[in-house]
């Protein structure tokens, strides 16, 4: 049978499936292949695709795997942590502290002075309480922080949901509409330079349009207020958002339409002058390594319930916890059915070993018939899976990590 994902997933068309087979074939527990070539690739892509005062920057919450890290470095790309542990990974991992930017809306008074210890390129500030705290700080340390005001906007790009928020009541940034008494109150502040601003908005944007004109929706913001407030402004963070697809239907982000756009933009009269002087941060995270990875899993049990076909498999959302935390559903293959060119196709619900209803993959996966043995790949699995679930419960093994190449 030809499989569509087996054909036009760049896991498998840019890997060497032979590789791939013999990890099938010499399995041993749950793991996650990762694949250098494609987060190169994708990171080339969007990189070539964007005028030279668009920088990106890693968010490295998707997937902190120091090899990434090191990989994403050598790619000459920044980085964004949202913690003290992230940023000593991306300083081990050799990125300069003039790449590393500090996000996130909680921080520790330990956090922010490892961060104005290390010499970040900036701290992006997310409520008027660590504004005062900052410059406290920085006053102890006889030291000067760049800093990016976060921003709750009344727009947004794309899909919103409980992981990143969107309009309205929100733990992330500042309503825009409490901003001028911030910068009002910054005038005060002698220890913290405000150098741009950051609105983080959307996620999983797959409509080149919408992000452009999220994008000219910042932009206009850090215009305005840095016209107002007389303010130069060096930076702005666009936040990340861009997506991949995730099932048949889902069209990729059109890039060379997009950077056609962006390179339009930064020539447009009303944006030209300003934006000169002024460098755009683009923090990709699941676009540049969420088609790098698949998760294996190995099908133990085979039963029916009420009808409906089950496999039981020996590793579940401890592993891979995002398809049961947001419901989006991750393209599953049975790559030993797949292999042995079984032909029959049947619907079946996948679960996991652990003791909750919760612990399933798919309620209504398309599978090629299905044995206890045969290895299932979960795609699209390089980013928001080893580090955002939850390993400990029920105390099974953690998963192993490969990489291909």
């Amino acid at each position: 049978m030809r499989n569509y994902w087996l054909e036009q997933h760049p896991f498998f068309t840019l890997n060497n499936l032979e590789e791939i087979i013999n990890h099938i074939k010499n399995y041993s527990s749950p793991s996650f292949l990762y694949s250098k070539k494609i987060i190169t690739y994708q990171y080339n892509n969007l990189r070539k695709s964007t005028p030279e005062n668009f920088k990106i920057f890693y968010a490295q919450k998707s997937n902190p795997n120091p090899n990434i890290l090191r990989l994403i470095n050598s790619l000459k790309a920044g980085c964004d942590t949202a913690s003290d542990g992230e940023i000593k990974s991306a300083l081990k991992a050799k990125f300069s502290p003039e790449n590393i930017m500090l996000t996130g809306p909680a921080k520790s008074e330990n956090e922010l002075r490892f961060a104005v210890e290390n010499n970040l390129l900036s701290i992006n500030v997310e409520s008027l309480q660590e504004l005062i705290l900052l410059d406290k700080l920085c006053s102890e340390y006889g030291k000067k922080q760049n800093v990016l005001i976060r921003i709750n906007p009344k727009f947004e790009a794309g899909e919103t949901n409980k992981i990143i928020g969107g309009m309205g009541v929100s733990k992330f940034g500042i309503d825009i509409e409490f901003i001028p008494q911030v910068f009002e109150y910054s005038r005060k502040l002698k220890n913290i330079a405000i150098k741009g601003i950051h609105i983080f908005n959307s996620s999983q944007v797959l409509d080149w349009k919408k992000f452009y004109n999220n994008i000219i929706g910042v932009i206009k913001t850090a215009k305005k207020l840095s016209e107002k407030y007389k303010l130069d402004f060096d930076l702005i963070d666009a936040g990340g958002g861009l997506g991949i697809p995730y099932s048949r239907i889902d069209k990729c982000l059109n890039l060379e339409l997009l950077g056609n756009s962006l390179y339009d933009l930064i020539e447009k009269s009303e944006y030209k002058s300003f934006l000169k002087k002024t460098k755009i941060v683009l923090e990709p995270g699941r676009f540049l390594t969420g088609l790098a990875g698949i998760y294996l899993t190995k099908v133990l049990y085979t039963k029916k319930s009420c009808g409906k076909n089950l496999l039981l498999t020996d590793g579940g959302i401890n592993h891979l916890l995002r398809p049961a935390l947001i419901g989006h559903k991750h393209p599953i293959l049975n790559l030993t059915a797949i292999n042995e060119e079984r032909k029959n196709v049947n619907d079946y619900i996948i679960a996991g070993p652990l003791c909750t209803s919760l612990d399933q993959f798919d309620d209504l996966a398309i599978l090629n018939e299905t044995k206890p043995g045969d290895i299932l790949a979960v795609l699209n699995a390089g980013a928001y899976g080893f580090t955002e679930s939850m390993p400990l419960f029920l105390s099974h093994k953690p998963a192993n990590e490969i990489f291909l190449n």
